[in-house]
């Protein structure tokens, strides 16, 4: 919606704002798979197959180990069902390449067991997400933090919308 409020008012008024792009931090975008395969992970789908980043260790580990699996490989270096590849992106995520290795390798050769592979998952998930769900926590507790935060972005925002609407103005001919 954003790209084409852009792209319709500099069409009709001139190059006033540039279009918008999704933001990364210089990586790759990544899109987190949710546990039972159907998509993304999002709040809107399936929170049973979402992990939320202020779930504690032990529903992280309960999802987790609900997540769908096929029944096994039956060959060597039989290809993944999507459940099992599902999980091998979220491990890719979350866990130590060592860690992923041995269990592609398990996988190849057989001898795989789904619930240590969860469990594992499990573990990681939840080593991943604990420093972030902490420092989140620190941060709502903290309430001068979190006014002195609010105050910088209001004046922030006051300078930067003031600055905008001079533009918009100028470009819509509104100067008055």
């Amino acid at each position: 919606m954003a790209r084409n409020f852009v792209n319709r008012f500099n069409h009709r008024y001139g190059k006033v704002f540039p279009e918008p792009a999704a933001f990364n931090f210089g990586g790759e975008l990544v899109r987190v798979p949710s546990l039972d395969g159907s998509g993304k992970m999002s709040k809107s789908v399936n929170q049973f197959a979402t992990i939320y980043l202020s779930d504690d260790n032990d529903l992280i580990q309960k999802k987790v180990m609900k997540a769908k699996m096929d029944s096994g490989p039956t060959n060597n270096n039989s290809p993944k069902s999507p459940e099992v590849e599902n999980i091998f992106l979220l491990m890719n995520l979350v866990s130590d390449p060592d860690t992923v290795k041995k269990f592609d390798e398990d996988y190849s050769n057989c001898t795989i067991k789904y619930g240590d592979l969860k469990r594992q998952l499990g573990e990681d998930m939840v080593r991943f997400i604990s420093p972030v769900r902490e420092k989140a926590e620190a941060i709502r507790n903290d309430a001068k933090y979190l006014k002195e935060v609010m105050e910088k972005g209001a004046e922030k925002a006051r300078k930067s919308a003031k600055a905008t609407i001079d533009l918009v103005r100028n470009a819509m001919g509104l100067n008055y």
